[in-house]
């Protein structure tokens, strides 16, 4: 078919609405190219966090959200993000932790705080609380120990539960004066400082999908465009 004959043949029809439905065809396309680029992007990134090693990782994956704007015509929009970034960049950039008041950074005892963090109680009457504040409502004062070259310890004399190994609570008053029953653990570490091992590659997943966008977009655009179905209208001269 010569270019004249498609030529003639797409005027044959209703010009405007092959147009309308040519351009939106190709709308589509470019929706479809964007968000599935969009979503790829997310997948490396929630497998990044999964694989990682970090407490709670695939809960963490959740955080790498993903949201879609068709817009207007031919400016679609995507936007990948995490809703913890304060996270992503200390483990992305092996952030050095040091304390807000430039003394010792507390480090909570694994044997004594599972979860690797201090919890606040549910029932603390809306209050504030920091985290030695917290320890000392839990176990009771707590003794400083200080140890040359090493860290040094935060210490409190507890009662062991019988029924539960390895749970501890604040020891009576009876308990702390006369010793019964008492055992001493390790609340927290104190050191000057903590540097964050690199766990997260999020800056350079990031990094690649924004060179490779251009490229990639088109790519699927082209996919997209040809899957839709439908008949290519002047594509020019063939060899039929």
């Amino acid at each position: 078919m010569t270019v004249g004959a498609q030529l003639r043949a797409a005027l044959s029809g209703n010009f405007e609405k092959e147009l309308s439905d040519g351009l939106a065809r190709v709308q589509r396309a470019v929706q479809a190219a964007l968000f599935e680029y969009a979503q790829e992007t997310q997948t490396k990134w929630r497998q990044d966090v999964a694989q990682s090693g970090l407490k709670n990782a695939q809960r963490l994956t959740k955080t790498i959200r993903l949201r879609k704007y068709k817009n207007q015509g031919l400016n679609p929009a995507s936007q990948v993000f995490s809703t913890f970034p304060i996270l992503q960049r200390a483990f992305e950039q092996a952030t050095v932790v040091r304390s807000k008041q430039g003394f010792f950074l507390p480090i909570p005892n694994p044997d004594v705080w599972p979860s690797g963090r201090v919890s606040r109680p549910s029932r603390n009457g809306g209050q504030r609380s920091n985290t030695i504040a917290i320890a000392e409502q839990r176990f009771g004062p707590l003794q400083f120990i200080y140890r040359p070259g090493k860290a040094s310890l935060l210490v409190a004399q507890v009662r062991g539960s019988a029924s539960r190994p390895g749970t501890f609570r604040k020891a009576s008053a009876t308990a702390l004066r006369t010793g019964n029953g008492l055992q001493t653990i390790v609340v927290f570490f104190l050191v000057k400082e903590a540097k964050l091992p690199r766990m997260l590659r999020g800056s350079v997943i990031r990094d690649r999908a924004s060179r490779g966008a251009a490229s990639a977009v088109d790519r699927l655009f082209i996919r997209h465009f040809e899957s839709a179905g439908t008949t290519q209208l002047l594509t020019g001269p063939t060899d039929d």
